[in-house]
């Protein structure tokens, strides 16, 4: 039985869906008992490491782990990887659990890097995996894998007798993190060795599928109007992901108009049936929906009227869940009454806000969004290719990673945003839910535009 620790610090469920994909029978528990009586055990996390500490002592659980860690097979996920630690630098300085020699430190402020680190890096500059996260543990005695970022080389994996801990997320890597969870329970060896003469690409630009729900469907229109029916949201998902989608996103379009919470259903289906991270919106009215969200299998909640009325949402959000959860979708339009010439809209563009979008996009930073979905309302559906302009000046103003979004309609439109307006990904929707182009074929004009891509194999 392999036991997946609930310390109140991680997407429980996907890591659960991933083992039960690969036929492992897992079970979620804080009772330190169980945790001690079983054959294997996965300890995963996302968020702060203040707070995770925290839960550990108050659940009884620290002294567990680390007994566990000594003894058992054991395998440590991203912030349960970086909690075996001494010492992190996150919250002003936390002493961890010292099961490991080192420290966690903050990713330094590099022009053209954006913290968090979001997406798919690689390891050993071999398979790439997917990564979230702001701070690194620094190399040691028992690093078995590394990856570049922001000017260095981190420490993604770690190997010390029967445990095994990585930086990065196998339960959202794929294939390749279906594959390193196999061999973690068989035995083998799970992380490769550097390729002789390998040269790491870095981080790739993401490609997310957008799909807009209505009544559990997927729709597509134009600048919000004229929506036609697409299909089955699961089904689109599982297509999109098989053919090399980095990420997805669900938008439920109609449930604030209706007043109603987001379809907890699909995002469960969906959880279940995907195994690369998505972002869902719409309907979420408090922390308790984004709560929901997120034990219901998702890795991000995208707020956007909500954080308008209420922008504290943000904050408490990032408190709560990591800022790395929180994502902030906005639909500027052009409008000479901001100072950027772009004006924040709400409600699907029915409501004029008199926000600037840049100097809106700056706030929700600093209060805690890990992410910002630029949509500009004006080429929303027109596959007329990005709003540049806009895109980058969100991306020259924050620090935080920027997706573009509205108006691609050929591969050519990722290759000019990529190249042109430091957007770290890209959202699509009609251009490949018309069937006119793959996935893999948009990649493929990328990597040759000099784009760094996840190809599709």
């Amino acid at each position: 039985m392999i036991a997946i620790i609930d310390y109140k610090a991680g997407n429980l469920t996907s890591v659960r869906n991933a083992f039960a994909a690969i036929g492992a029978e897992a079970v979620v528990t804080s009772d330190p008992g169980v945790v001690e009586s079983v054959d294997r055990i996965v300890f995963p996390g996302v968020g702060a490491a203040g707070s995770a500490m925290d839960n550990l002592w108050r659940m009884r659980l620290a002294d567990v782990v680390r007994r566990c860690a000594a003894t058992k097979p054991f395998l440590g996920i991203c912030l349960g990887m970086q909690i075996l630690f001494e010492h992190s630098e996150e919250d002003g300085g936390v002493g961890l659990l010292g099961v490991l020699p080192g420290r966690v430190r903050r990713f330094p402020a590099v022009k053209g890097f954006k913290v968090p680190q979001i997406g798919w890096n690689q390891v050993n500059a071999g398979a790439d995996y997917y990564f979230v996260h702001s701070y690194f543990a620094e190399r040691g005695p028992f690093t078995v894998g590394t990856t570049s970022y922001a000017g260095v080389e981190f420490t993604s994996a770690v190997a010390k007798d029967a445990l095994l801990a990585c930086q990065f997320h196998p339960e959202k890597s794929g294939r390749a993190g279906l594959a390193l969870l196999k061999n973690w329970l068989s035995g083998a060896r799970c992380i490769a060795p550097a390729p002789e003469g390998a040269v790491p690409t870095g981080l790739a630009r993401r490609v997310i599928p957008c799909l807009d729900v209505r009544g559990g469907r997927v729709t597509k229109g134009i600048k919000f109007k004229n929506n036609i029916d697409l299909g089955d949201p699961v089904e689109m998902a599982v297509a999109y992901s098989d053919g090399g989608a980095d990420e997805l996103v669900f938008y439920d379009i109609t449930a604030s108009a209706e007043h109603r919470p987001i379809d907890i259903g699909m995002v469960e289906a969906v959880a279940k049936a995907v195994r690369i991270p998505f972002a869902v919106g719409g309907g979420i009215s408090c922390l308790a929906d984004m709560e929901r969200v997120i034990l219901a299998g998702a890795e991000k909640v995208s707020v956007n009227s909500l954080a308008v009325r209420r922008p504290e949402i943000i904050a408490e959000g990032a408190a709560a869940f990591g800022r790395q959860c929180i994502v902030l979708g906005m639909d500027p339009v052009k409008s000479a009454r901001c100072p950027s010439g772009y004006e924040i809209t709400t409600r699907g563009f029915r409501e004029f806000t008199g926000m600037d979008a840049v100097e809106w996009a700056r706030r929700a930073a600093d209060m805690g969004a890990g992410e910002i979905v630029v949509n500009s309302v004006d080429a929303d559906g027109t596959r007329q290719g990005f709003e540049l302009e806009l895109t980058r000046m969100i991306a020259e103003a924050v620090d935080v990673p920027v997706v573009a979004s509205g108006g691609a309609g050929r591969p050519g439109h990722l290759v000019t945003v990529f190249r042109e307006t430091g957007a770290d990904a890209a959202i699509i929707a009609g251009m490949i839910h018309s069937g006119e182009y793959t996935i893999r074929e948009i990649k493929d004009v990328m990597h040759a535009g000099g784009v760094p891509t996840r190809l599709v194999c």
